[in-house]
C-alpha cells in the first residue's frame, strides 16, 4: 500500500509537470488572415485608398504611445501570454487592404508611406503624410486592441492544474479595435475619422488546437472590424 501511495504521487506529479511544459509549449502562435466574402460595400466607390502601416498602441490604457509587448496577441490558462513572430502592425495593415478588395474597393498597402498623427489642444487631430507620394486617399492610424484569450476550467489536486487541450470545453474571446483616418496626403485634410471596434466570443469550444481556433476567431473579428470601417469611410474616396 505504501508504494502503491508513491506511486499515486507520483503519477500526479508527472501530470503536473507534462501539463505545465505542454502549456510553455503553447505559447506561440502564428497569424493568418481570411477575408469574408459577400459584404461587399454598396455602391462600390470609384476611388482608391492607400492604406498605411498602422502604429501598435495595444496595452498602453489612456496613452497613445508605442506598446513595450509588440510580440504579445493573446492569453490563455495553461499557456499564460501568447506571442507570435509576425509583425502585427504589417499583418494587420496588409489584412486592412486584402478585406476592401474583398468589399469591392481599390485598395492597396503601401509600407513606404508613414503616417504622423498628432493631437491638437482643442481635441482636433493633425495628419502628416510622408513618403512615396499619393493622389488617392490614404488610411492612416493606430491598432488600440488585437488579442484573444483562452477560458477553461482548473483541475485541483492540492493545487489547481490547467486542462488546456484535454477534454473541458473551453471560452474564446477576442477583441479588435482600430483608430482610423482617411486624409487627402496632399494636404493632410481628414476626409474621415473613427474608431470601430469589434468583440466575439464561442463557449464550449473544445480540443486540440485551441490557440488555432482562438486566432480564428481574432482574424474573424478583425475581418468584421474592416468590414464596419469601409462602410464608414466609404462615401469619402467617391
Amino acid at each position: 500500500m505504501r508504494f502503491s501511495g508513491r506511486k499515486c504521487i507520483f503519477g500526479m506529479l508527472s501530470l503536473g509537470l507534462a501539463l505545465i511544459l505542454s502549456g510553455c509549449a503553447h505559447n506561440r502562435v502564428t497569424l493568418g488572415f481570411t477575408p469574408l466574402s459577400g459584404e461587399e460595400v454598396q455602391p462600390s466607390p470609384s476611388g482608391e485608398v492607400v492604406v498605411t502601416t498602422l502604429v501598435d498602441h495595444r496595452f498602453r490604457l489612456y496613452s497613445f504611445t508605442a506598446n513595450d509587448m509588440p510580440d504579445t496577441v493573446g492569453w490563455g490558462q495553461g499557456t499564460g501570454t501568447l506571442y507570435t513572430s509576425e509583425n502585427i502592425p504589417a499583418h494587420v495593415s496588409r489584412a486592412l487592404a486584402e478585406q476592401y478588395r474583398k468589399l469591392g474597393i481599390r485598395a492597396r498597402y503601401d509600407a513606404d508611406l508613414k503616417c504622423r498623427v498628432d493631437s491638437l489642444p482643442n481635441g482636433n487631430y493633425r495628419v502628416t503624410v510622408k513618403g512615396t507620394a499619393a493622389s488617392s486617399p490614404v488610411l492612416c492610424g493606430s491598432i488600440v486592441d488585437y488579442q484573444f484569450q483562452i477560458e477553461h476550467p482548473m483541475v485541483g489536486f492540492g493545487t489547481y492544474i490547467s486542462t488546456y487541450d484535454m477534454a473541458a470545453g473551453a471560452t474564446l474571446t477576442a477583441q479588435v479595435s482600430l483608430h482610423l483616418f482617411l486624409v487627402d496626403a496632399r494636404d493632410g485634410h481628414i476626409l474621415w475619422t473613427g474608431v470601430v471596434n469589434e468583440a466575439r466570443g464561442l463557449k464550449n469550444i473544445h480540443p486540440p488546437h485551441l490557440n488555432a481556433k482562438g486566432v480564428s476567431l481574432l482574424e474573424r473579428t478583425l475581418a468584421k472590424t474592416i468590414v464596419k470601417s469601409a462602410r464608414e469611410f466609404s462615401p469619402s474616396i467617391e
